[in-house]
């Protein structure tokens, strides 16, 4: 569900050299050349460049947007955010910047500063699907769900043909306890993608709640075949094989995550839930494979 900033190019908003530019460079090139040390993997280089304009162009729009880039890709989601805030600063400044800039602040959790600046975003590009998607899950994560509705709704007039469209929606409709609706929907998403394990551990999980849960678990089996280590298709997968009793099998799933993604912070409450219904310990609990 989640999406990273895409790196991209400047666009129509470059601000020309208004001074000496860095080292001889005009600074248009060297915000270019930045640019394309970045989609090569040359940081350093980027990164220089990038402190070379600013020295000369403080406000430069396109280099702060690139450093917000690379600050995200480092993990530095405050710094990140700084950036990009700068980055939109400019009355010109382009949708992307500020769709970029809403998606980061989601990921801080900062949902009314996501908010805003996405929806300046769409003010900025009314016909892209991509920004529609990330308010509408701005605003599901925010718990505005009539409000997500509606803008992933949007998404599928503009874009009917992208899974992750109905994926999404899916989604909402399932918070706003729709679940026939949304089971439709990851339907869609896995008709126009086979191979979507994201829909497919959601149709899977639903399924199972509808009362079907041979069905669900064959969907979450399919998911992890596809994608062996997503890691909520494994738990969704032990969930379902606790909530009919099996929790040998539920334990083997756990354990079979454990084995790639120990860290994932929902498996240490799911393990010690199955272990206490089979009256072990954490000391007790063996690696196993995970069911067949």
């Amino acid at each position: 569900m989640a999406r990273s900033p895409r790196p991209g190019k400047p666009g129509q908003s470059r601000s020309r050299a208004a001074a000496p530019p860095p080292q001889g460079m005009p600074v248009e090139q060297a915000v270019d050349l930045a640019y394309r040390h970045w989609e090569a993997g040359q940081l350093p280089e980027a990164e220089s460049l990038c402190r070379q304009v600013l020295a000369v162009l403080p406000a430069q729009i396109d280099t702060h947007h690139l450093l917000g880039l690379m600050a995200h890709a480092a993990g530095r989601l405050d710094l990140a955010i700084e950036h990009m805030r700068q980055a939109c600063g400019h009355p010109a400044a382009p949708a992307a910047y500020f769709s970029n800039f809403g998606e980061l602040c989601r990921r801080a959790r900062r949902f009314e500063e996501a908010e805003r600046a996405t929806r300046q975003a769409v003010a900025r590009d009314w016909l892209a699907p991509g920004i529609w998607s990330n308010l509408g899950i701005i605003l599901q994560e925010a718990g505005k769900l009539e409000d997500s509705l509606r803008c992933l709704q949007r998404v599928l007039t503009l874009a009917p043909e992208i899974p992750e469209g109905h994926n999404n929606l899916g989604n909402t409709l399932l918070l706003l306890e729709r679940p026939w609706e949304a089971a439709r929907r990851y339907g869609a998403a896995l008709v126009l993608n086979p191979l979507y394990t994201d829909a497919c551990s959601n149709l899977g999980k639903l399924t199972a709640a509808l009362g079907q849960p041979e069905q669900g678990m064959a969907l979450l089996r399919r998911a992890i075949d596809i994608a062996p280590r997503m890691a909520d298709a494994y738990l969704n997968a032990a969930e379902l094989e606790g909530e009919r009793g099996r929790w040998a099998d539920a334990l083997n799933w756990l354990e079979a995550l454990r084995d790639f993604a120990p860290d994932n912070p929902k498996l240490a409450a799911a393990h010690a839930v199955v272990l206490a219904q089979l009256g072990r310990t954490g000391d007790e609990a063996a690696p196993e494979r995970r069911p067949e």
